[in-house]
């Protein structure tokens, strides 16, 4: 249960760099051995932060922060993406504007709303991209990570729509005050408003919190870097199926 100082809310793009402080310190021991080589520069970190900061300002992800009320600071952070046709993004934008306006007439665009719509292979294949490399990142494990997590989602997933928890991370000074069930509740509240499952890839350690609402294990995979110095690495991807809306 979360303690009663801790409250969410929306993460500003000023405060990108403290979303970066916090990931980085938390993937330390596992997945940055797979993003790095070598621990990354100063200014890779600021080209990070600006990454986010852009992320924040004019993508469309929905980055969360868990604040610790008492001291003001953050002890935790999410990244949350809802991905959707076209199709029912423009739907969605009209009965928004419908309710906006307070029209009865358009009722279509209104129910729209709440009617999730496969997207189109084209949608799918556009959005499983593999961003470039680090400075510090071995280019092999790089391309390796990502390949095998856009194929398992595009394999899982296919067409359907969906929330995805790209990131959840609290700071490992605040571990066990339940920062990190707050950010996984928000999405999926959001996506059962929206009728739509949650997915996620989750390590060893983080994957009995999601079980804990709702997510249940399909796959297991691994990724054997030895040949390049690594180890190997597992993820649990996990699926919370969606709630029909009444």
């Amino acid at each position: 249960m979360a303690s009663s100082h801790l409250s969410i809310s929306l993460l500003a793009p000023e405060e990108a760099g403290i979303y970066v402080a916090i990931r980085h310190e938390t993937f330390r021991p596992t997945i940055n051995k797979l993003l790095y080589s070598r621990e990354p520069s100063e200014s890779t970190l600021n080209d990070v932060t600006e990454h986010y900061r852009k992320d924040i300002t004019e993508g469309n992800a929905i980055h969360l922060k868990v604040t610790d009320n008492k001291t003001g600071e953050t002890i935790a952070c999410a990244r949350w993406r809802y991905v959707l046709s076209k199709v029912e993004g423009n739907e969605r934008a009209n009965g928004a504007a419908a309710i906006a306006l307070g029209s009865n007439a358009d009722s279509e665009a209104v129910n729209a709303i709440k009617k999730p719509r496969e997207r189109t292979w084209e949608e799918v294949d556009a959005g499983l991209t593999t961003p470039p490399p680090y400075a510090e990142s071995d280019p092999r494990i790089w391309n390796a990570l990502f390949e095998m997590l856009n194929s398992n989602k595009r394999e899982i997933l296919q067409t359907r729509p969906y929330y995805v928890l790209d990131t959840c991370v609290t700071h490992p000074a605040h571990h066990r005050r339940g920062a990190g069930g707050m950010l996984v509740q928000w999405g999926c509240d959001q996506a059962d408003a929206n009728g739509v499952e949650c997915y996620l890839e989750a390590s060893p350690m983080g994957a009995p919190l999601y079980k804990r609402y709702g997510f249940r294990r399909v796959k297991e995979i691994e990724l054997d870097v030895r040949e390049f110095g690594g180890e190997i690495f597992s993820f649990s991807l996990m699926v919370r199926p969606a709630k029909e809306i009444l």
